[in-house]
């Protein structure tokens, strides 16, 4: 029987798996998609649409590559601004739920009561583009079911070519694509951070495949997630938001005030903490969501006294006092660099403001579901504000049991002249344990990963396999030094308190000079910190050390922004 052998040739057949590459830049995003397309479609120098006819759903392969809306999007009006936030937010104003509803009304010749989208912060292009809609973002909305890709790979410059031929927003349409895909390529931060990873990879299939590429920092990337740093310009722009969050309840609790009658009856469901907050990703998930893992979270109703919207207001003006209240002390006279566990700080903070410890774990997500039920357009203006309600969270959820945090106060941080409190996470496991509990296939890999055993007693897994590959080259071309003296005999140490010694700036610098002079490839400097670099390299410029550098060689230096590294 032809059916029935059909039958048993697709049983037999076995399933194709997406595949979940994880670069660390944008240029390795582009390597990796021309590699799967040399791969899966033999179509090496072809980006685009696969010449074989057949759709995404069928036999061919799609690999599509997901970024910021800054990179992806294709409104001219919205690339008029000069920055992510103002992007982001001009993006969000057009494609927001109560966006579409309020110019829709305004296209109908009603004029909506305005809220905080006339805010004096927005710029002139911002407040033009308010109450209008995207027509890209339309035409991804009226197709519907018709915005399916065919197959082929898509790097980014495809992506936004087949975005304007169909008259569909390209950032959009790849969130879509996600899930029918068969290659993805993003930032591994967008597999690892909680603030992004609900919004990206919630739906992708326990069956995946994740590769994180170039992991040698995975680690790190890790416990950057679960960490936050707040200063005291931070905390000084989060009293401003508590104001302004104040005088917009005032507002729509005179307009609409069924708005927030809604939002409390929710609360009192206990579904907006439930997944925290998962809902529509067009309202700006990925920038509202917090970095508390939701099985850390209670299920259950949001406490009664942080319900109701002046009521949360006046419960983090206490946070933000006190968080000022303790960098105070620190960059006083008698104060210092001082550490503290989760557990001290938390008590401290409820003996001295007499907060409970079960409302502080909710904060973040109830500030978030404020925020989407005031409608604010600029999310980035409140960054400062949900920066205090994440740490106040994650320091309510992590307090209990083996120290997973450190609570870190210094009279200067972050190089800067202002005080600081940082919540430095320091279990790299948090960040990744989830997707090794999800996924049955995660390769780590890189140049770099090593030594090969330190990476899973620092992420805490069993590898099922451990290889390592050597590396052949023509020549030698690796040649580590280590110096301990300078030409002059004195010591060179990057030891914290031999820093500020001129003699270890100028030897550095003098040997810098001496091999730039001698080696005609290139030379790798080490320092120990971004900061101690910028010092360094700014004592070797008043020294006239840099410009002899520069007649010898191409001088690169590398920064925390991935974007201008990778153009670098």
């Amino acid at each position: 029987n032809d059916d029935d052998d059909n039958d048993n040739e697709s049983a037999t057949k076995p399933r194709k798996r997406k595949r979940i590459y994880g670069p660390k830049k944008k240029r390795d995003s582009d390597d990796h998609h021309r590699r799967s397309s040399s791969s899966d479609n033999n179509n090496n120098n072809n980006m685009g649409p696969s010449r074989n006819p057949t759709g995404a759903g069928g036999n061919g392969t799609l690999a599509v590559c997901l970024s910021s809306r800054r990179n992806m999007c294709i409104n001219e009006r919205v690339l008029k601004e000069s920055d992510r936030e103002t992007i982001d937010a001009a993006c969000r104003s057009m494609t927001a739920p109560w966006a579409l509803e309020r110019a829709a009304k305004r296209r109908g010749g009603r004029d909506p009561t305005n809220t905080m989208q006339e805010q004096p912060s927005t710029s002139s292009s911002q407040q033009q583009s308010f109450g209008e809609s995207c027509r890209y973002f339309d035409g991804f909305r009226a197709a519907g079911e018709a915005t399916s890709m065919p197959s082929g790979v898509y790097d980014l410059e495809e992506l936004k070519k087949w975005g304007k031929d169909k008259n569909w927003c390209p950032y959009y349409l790849t969130r879509q694509a996600i899930n029918h895909a068969s290659v993805l390529v993003f930032n591994y931060q967008y597999m690892l951070d909680p603030k992004v990873a609900k919004m990206v990879s919630k739906e992708l299939e326990s069956e995946s495949i994740i590769v994180f590429d170039e992991a040698h920092n995975i680690d790190s990337v890790c416990i950057e997630a679960f960490s936050v740093t707040l200063q005291s310009r931070h905390l000084e722009q989060a009293t401003r938001s508590l104001g302004r969050l104040s005088g917009e309840i005032n507002r729509v609790k005179a307009s609409d005030g069924a708005r927030l009658q809604a939002e409390y009856r929710t609360l009192v469901s206990g579904l907006v903490d439930r997944g925290l907050l998962d809902s529509n990703p067009s309202e700006g998930a990925g920038e509202l969501a917090s970095n508390v893992l939701a099985p850390d979270v209670i299920e259950e109703a949001v406490p009664g006294n942080i319900r109701r919207a002046e009521h949360f207001v006046a419960f983090l003006r206490k946070v933000v006092e006190h968080l000022k209240a303790r960098l105070r002390t620190v960059a006083g006279p008698t104060g210092g660099v001082t550490s503290e566990t989760p557990l001290a700080f938390l008590h401290r903070m409820i003996t001295t403001t007499s907060l409970e410890a079960k409302p502080l774990k909710f904060a973040h997500s109830r500030l978030s579901s404020l925020l989407r039920t005031l409608q604010v357009p600029n999310l980035d203006d409140f960054n400062a504000l949900c920066d205090v309600a994440d740490f106040a969270s994650l320091v309510a959820t992590y307090s209990e049991g083996l120290p997973r945090f450190a609570i870190i106060m210094e009279p200067t941080i972050a190089g800067g002249p202002n005080p600081g409190i940082q919540l430095a996470c320091l279990d790299s496991s948090l960040a990744i344990a989830p997707l090794f509990k999800r996924f049955g296939s995660v390769v780590i890999t890189s140049g770099t990963l090593s030594p090969l055993d330190l990476y899973p007693k620092l992420l805490q897994f069993e590898p099922c396999i451990l290889e390592s590959f050597n590396m052949s080259t023509f020549r030698p071309c690796i040649h580590p030094l280590v110096i301990t003296r300078g030409s002059d005999q004195l010591p060179v140490s990057t030891k914290f308190q031999d820093r500020g010694d001129m003699g270890v700036v100028r030897n550095y610098g003098t040997m810098m000079v001496e091999l730039c002079r001698t080696i005609p490839d290139g030379i790798v400097a080490f320092f120990t910190s971004y900061s101690y670099m910028e010092s360094i390299i700014s004592e070797w410029d008043g020294m006239g050390i840099m410009r002899q550098l520069t007649k010898t060689k191409l001088v690169f230096i590398e920064t925390k922004d991935v974007v201008e590294t990778t153009l670098a």
